[in-house]
């Protein structure tokens, strides 16, 4: 009962060629009338937003240079092409109102010559009671260090695949606990989502929760401290046949438990499903002058990673706001990516083997791309599977250096460059290196309709092909 009820309500956001199935049609239905029943009242407030984008970009080569598909959401087509998007959105008012309702409809057509598609980019319902969020559906995470950290600063959950579809319990941002009174807050979730991409596992599903403290150190210095649990489980393999998916099996996972003995011999001796999480450690100054955050994102699959026995693997980061919006450079973010040590080569507790699993061979990927940080790239086999990340491309270090500024009024920019080194697994060496860069550039004019921008991205190195490639975008958006 409880896989039928996740079933169904993974349906909730799909892909076009499934729009017309009577199930999907009574969703999305539904969804409208919630916005038709409520358009009166946000008209009356003036909080109905849309927004409508045309993006189209080209390269020298076959594929496009990494940084014009990375951490784009996986709207992006790996080749040349063209997209349309619109979206429908109501925000969450800044009022005093306990309850508030906000929502998104978006929708993105690409074309490209072998993977044109319509897809609901996001279609989901939140609703606002007091300090406390609900999310229903596919939900985009918000983008974090102004766009310019190469992981949204989370080793494990960047922006560079499809929103998943599920139900999300959540804190609205830092709240105060009760028996803290100005120098503790918590930022908490709690949700179960549904893999609606097509995997060597079918249905599979995915949990997740975090927690998160603030501790007001001084009047300019936080230290904020995490820790993210995910887990993949349920579904069905042809190999492996159907997995635990009931309620009691549902208890094991939240509480990363092992499996009883209809599981696989491994979770039986681990954890049931496929789990993994993140170690988080921030500080925020509030300067004068300059606010700077230095970020640390260590990642987890089993006993040893949770000990740390693998370190250094992690993302560090560190982000510097000049305070100086319309300065040549008004943010500036240095970013180191470890992840080669693996919890080394000796015993049961080495060879973590990142984002890939035995019974879960499509790993910590979703519709053909990494979930997280992008320099872990995938594997796809003859049919169309995604089998989970390159062999020997889940050991690398990796630099990443990001810039924005402003040139003059009308002109603002955002540039990244990335230089990635794979040494091969541990007794197979392949020292393959890898330089990406981007430069986007924001036309910002009184006299135009729209926001323009350009760019153009670059890739030279032994893993990617020598590759340069230009993009332009036009955005309309406004209130009705």
């Amino acid at each position: 009962m409880f896989n039928k009820f996740s079933y169904k309500l993974a349906n909730f956001t799909v892909n076009y060629s499934n729009l017309m199935k009577s199930k999907n049609r009574t969703y999305i239905i539904a969804f409208l009338l919630i916005i038709i029943s409520s358009s009166k009242s946000i008209a009356q407030q003036n909080s109905l937003a849309y927004n409508v984008e045309l993006n189209a970009g080209i390269s020298s080569e076959e594929t496009l240079p990494f940084w014009m598909t990375a951490n784009k959401f996986g709207n992006i087509p790996n080749e040349n092409y063209g997209l349309v998007k619109g979206a429908l959105f109501k925000e969450f008012l800044n009022n005093e109102n306990d309850f508030d309702i906000s929502f998104k409809s978006s929708f993105l057509s690409s074309f490209s010559k072998e993977d044109s598609k319509v897809i609901i980019e996001e279609l989901n319902l939140n609703l606002r009671y007091k300090n406390w969020i609900l999310e229903l559906g596919n939900k985009h995470d918000d983008i974090l260090w102004e766009g310019l950290s190469s992981s949204n600063g989370n080793i494990i959950k960047s922006t560079n695949t499809r929103a998943v579809p599920g139900i999300n319990l959540k804190t609205d941002g830092y709240i105060q606990l009760p028996f803290a009174k100005n120098w503790l807050t918590t930022n908490m979730n709690f949700a179960e989502h549904f893999l609606t991409d097509k995997r060597f596992v079918d249905n599979a599903q995915l949990h997740h929760k975090s927690l998160y403290l603030k501790s007001k150190l001084s009047d300019k210095l936080n230290l904020i401290t995490g820790l993210e649990h995910y887990a993949i489980w349920g579904g069905t393999s042809e190999t492996f046949g159907e997995q635990p998916n009931s309620f009691k099996d549902f208890i094991k996972v939240i509480t990363g438990a092992a499996g009883n003995e209809e599981s696989d011999p491994g979770e039986q001796i681990n954890a049931l499903g496929n789990h993994l999480g993140q170690y988080y450690i921030e500080f925020n100054y509030n300067g004068d002058n300059t606010n700077w955050n230095f970020y640390w994102s260590h990642l987890f699959e089993d006993r040893s990673g949770r000990e740390m026995i693998n370190y250094p693997d992690a993302l560090y980061g560190l982000f510097l706001d000049l305070k100086q919006p319309e300065h040549i450079i008004s943010h500036i973010l240095f970013e180191y990516t470890h992840t080669k040590h693996m919890s080394g080569t000796e015993g049961f507790s080495g060879f973590d083997n990142y984002f890939n699993n035995r019974i879960y061979q499509s790993g910590w990927t979703y519709f053909g791309r990494t979930i997280g940080s992008p320099f872990f790239p995938t594997r796809e086999t003859e049919n169309g599977l995604t089998e989970g990340i390159l062999g020997s491309h889940n050991r690398f270090s990796s630099v990443n250096i990001g810039l924005k500024g402003f040139i003059n009024p009308t002109l603002s920019y955002k540039t990244n460059v990335s230089y990635t080194s794979y040494p091969g697994w541990f007794d197979t060496p392949i020292n393959e290196k890898q330089l990406s860069g981007v430069f986007e550039l924001f036309v910002n004019h009184h006299n135009l309709p729209f926001q323009l921008s350009v760019g153009a991205a670059v890739d030279s190195g032994d893993f990617l092909p020598n590759n340069v490639g230009g993009f332009v975008k036009l955005i309309k958006s406004g209130k009705f």
